[in-house]
């Protein structure tokens, strides 16, 4: 994420486009994934996990709201859907939070927020083939890496019995989702040298 971020600041990625904008909160939401993460495993708590899952949220939107300016409709992912977007994305854990406390602990519309563009990042990606910085191959290994920190996630324990108790899958989540990121940043340097 910060690497991200220097690209865009310190090497001009972008030459000062309002195309970075979502760039820009992506890579500042991948790289705050670090300190919410650290937040919320130094003392594990549903408080804490808010801020363990917003800078993914944040993350999960801006990207979505990059595919959609570049693909579809610059005006619309720019300056209507980043800022929508995020505030869905924000929404969804004030809700979970907040049916947590009742008891209920609803974490269907957070769902939703991760998993949707997951599904509708390849549907744009075949329907609308004009891009400027969405190039396929380090986009669909971009989403294939993310899918899979969520499998590695979901074999928690199981691939921590496979290792001999040595890493779990949510360690390996944590990298996966690293080399993620990596490819949105190599996406744009591509982009950039085209």
């Amino acid at each position: 994420g910060l690497y991200g971020l220097a690209r865009i600041f310190r090497d001009g990625l972008f030459d000062n486009s309002p195309d970075r904008v979502p760039y820009i909160v992506f890579f500042a939401g991948a790289a705050l994934v670090g300190l919410g993460s650290g937040y919320y495993h130094w003392a594990p708590s549903n408080e804490r996990l808010f801020w363990d899952r917003l800078p993914m949220t944040i993350a999960f939107m801006s990207f979505f709201a990059a595919v959609i300016a570049d693909r579809i409709h610059r005006r619309v992912g720019l300056v209507w859907l980043l800022p929508i977007l995020l505030f869905a994305g924000a929404f969804s854990l004030i809700y979970w939070q907040r049916t947590e406390a009742a008891g209920a602990g609803d974490l269907r519309f957070y769902g939703m927020v991760q998993f949707f563009p997951l599904a509708a990042i390849p549907v744009i990606f075949w329907l609308f083939r004009d891009y400027r910085y969405t190039e396929g191959k380090p986009l669909l290994l971009a989403i294939g890496w993310y899918v899979g920190s969520k499998i590695m996630e979901h074999f928690d324990l199981l691939l921590l019995g496979l290792s001999g108790g040595t890493v779990s899958g949510h360690s390996l989540k944590h990298m996966a989702a690293a080399v993620a990121v990596f490819w949105v940043l190599r996406m744009l340097n591509d982009a950039q040298n085209s």
